[in-house]
């Protein structure tokens, strides 16, 4: 299997909350020795962002977003030790969740939050997607409000 189909199964395991899949294709590339910031950018960014899309478009509700979620959380976990160096993790702190407003507006903010963020170090990309992960999974989903608990 090349790179990019590895890419693409973490991309799709991620959007479709399969954990069990997800791990399995990290596992491989972390085997095949890929490159933290290619995942970042080519796998792990691209599913926030398709997220985004499906939330915005109306195709992706909260059970969704969840699933989505854990999946991401844990994929997370297994990357930080190869995208962060071991030096720097004393000093790594996740940003605080900036997102607020109605669900509907959530989609929105995942896309614009994605684009405005390409051009970061590995570092920045990862505090950005622990962000999103942790964001997503402490917040309170009611029918018509996000509500920020404390992280």
């Amino acid at each position: 299997m090349s790179i990019e189909e590895r890419l693409n199964a973490i991309q799709e395991a991620i959007f479709d909350g399969e954990l069990g899949e997800a791990k399995m294709a990290m596992k491989q590339a972390m085997d095949d020795d890929a490159d933290p910031v290619r995942i970042l950018s080519d796998a792990i960014i691209p599913a926030i962002k398709e997220i985004g899309v499906s939330m915005e478009e109306g195709d992706f509700f909260m059970p969704e977003v969840k699933m989505s979620t854990k999946v991401l959380k844990e994929i997370v976990e297994i990357l930080r030790p190869h995208a962060i160096p071991e030096e720097e993790m004393a000093t790594y702190k996740t940003p605080p969740w900036t997102g607020e407003g109605d669900i509907d507006d959530i989609g929105t903010y995942l896309q614009t939050t994605v684009e405005g963020n390409m051009g970061l170090s590995v570092q920045e990309q990862m505090g950005f997607v622990d962000m999103i992960a942790t964001g997503l999974d402490t917040h309170e989903f009611t029918p018509c409000k996000i509500q920020a608990k404390e992280i």
